[in-house]
This record gives C-alpha cells, sequence and structure tokens, in this order.
C-alpha cells in the first residue's frame, strides 16, 4: 500500500484475514529524481503494527548511480529508525518505460550494483532486504547471478507465475479488494514461512 490507497482502516484489514502489509516508506521520481517520503507511510505502518499484522516496507527506487542508492537507504533507515520490521526492506527499482524517465537505458552492471548497495546498507542495519522485480526486469534489466543472496518480490498478475528463477514473494494482483481499503489494491503471497 502507498498514499494511493488513502486512509486505512488497519483492523478491517487484519480481521479480513491479510497476515502482513508491505507499506511505501517513500520513492525518488523518475524525471527529476528528488527524494520524497510517503506522505501515509507513518500512519499505515503504526496502523498496520497496532493491527498486529507483519510489516515490510519498500522504497520505489529510481537509481542511477551507487551514491544514489546509497542515499535512498539512508533515507529508508533514517524514517526505519527505531521500528521492528517482520518483514523485508525492498529495492523497489521500476523499468520506466519513456525516454524521459531519468533511468531510461540504464546498464546492468549499474541496477546491479545499485541494488547490493541498498541492499547491503540495509542489512548491514539489521533489517531484511529484498528485491522487486518484474519478469522482464529480472531477465533483461538485471543479472541476476549479480544479486541472487538476496530475495526475490515478483510481480506478475496472472493464475500461476512462470518466472524461471526461484522467488520469495509473489504479487500476483493490482486490482485486489481488501476490506478496509477503499479502490484497487496489489495482493501478495509471501512463499516463505515466517517464524
Amino acid at each position: 500500500v502507498s498514499a494511493y490507497q488513502g486512509e486505512i482502516d488497519w483492523q478491517q484489514v487484519a480481521d479480513s484475514g491479510v497476515e502482513f502489509a508491505m507499506i511505501r516508506l517513500g520513492y525518488r521520481g523518475y524525471s527529476q529524481g528528488v527524494i520524497m517520503p510517503d506522505k501515509n507511510f507513518e500512519q499505515n505502518l503504526r496502523g498496520a503494527l497496532d493491527a498486529g499484522l507483519g510489516v515490510g516496507v519498500y522504497f520505489f527506487s529510481q537509481a542511477i548511480t551507487v551514491e544514489e542508492a546509497a542515499e535512498e537507504a539512508e533515507f529508508v533507515l533514517e524514517y526505519l529508525d527505531g521500528y521492528d520490521l517482520t518483514y523485508p526492506v525492498v529495492f523497489d527499482w521500476e523499468v520506466i518505460g519513456t525516454e524521459s524517465a531519468r533511468t531510461y537505458g540504464l546498464d546492468t552492471e549499474t541496477l546491479c550494483a545499485c541494488a547490493n548497495t541498498f541492499c547491503s546498507m540495509v542489512e548491514e542495519a539489521g533489517y531484511e532486504a529484498m528485491i522487486y522485480l518484474t519478469s522482464y526486469a529480472g531477465y533483461i534489466k538485471y543479472d541476476l547471478s549479480q544479486v541472487m543472496e538476496y530475495d526475490f518480490w515478483l510481480a506478475q498478475y496472472s493464475d500461476t507465475p512462470d518466472f524461471y528463477y526461484d522467488f520469495q514473494m509473489w504479487q500476483y494482483s493490482s486490482t485486489g479488494s481488501v476490506d478496509g481499503i477503499s479502490g484497487d489494491v496489489d495482493l501478495n503471497l509471501q512463499l516463505i514461512q515466517k517464524e
């Protein structure tokens, strides 16, 4: 979830059978490259935790250098100071298919270095790191052999995923419906049992 979902009744979400939430902490704009917090992050984080849900966070990255990826990780860790998460902190770098996007044409080596920088900083701070990707990003943009030490969160909207490589979380719909949330919401399955 993110600010796009507006006000969320987290107790209703928990009562509906949802077990965990992945909450957007912030993002880097894909044209100007400015880092911004998600305006509903803190209320969503507190609401989900108070409702007893497992919680992870993601940062929508548009990093084009290792230095920017490190800046994003520092931003995330500053916001997380004091919060105990049970789910990962996710590097969510997405392909923006327009030439006006600052990440347009970013090479594989740089992308992998950005993901590794972000994830290693997150893990050094004591959190679990994860990389969000689509099949296209996994097959074409990343060289997965360079980022295999981290778990993957696959976004593929289908009845059955057909991504060749192992992944630990699956986003299977972007048009889900959940009590307590008005409008569409992404739905995910965690594929590794949490203790």
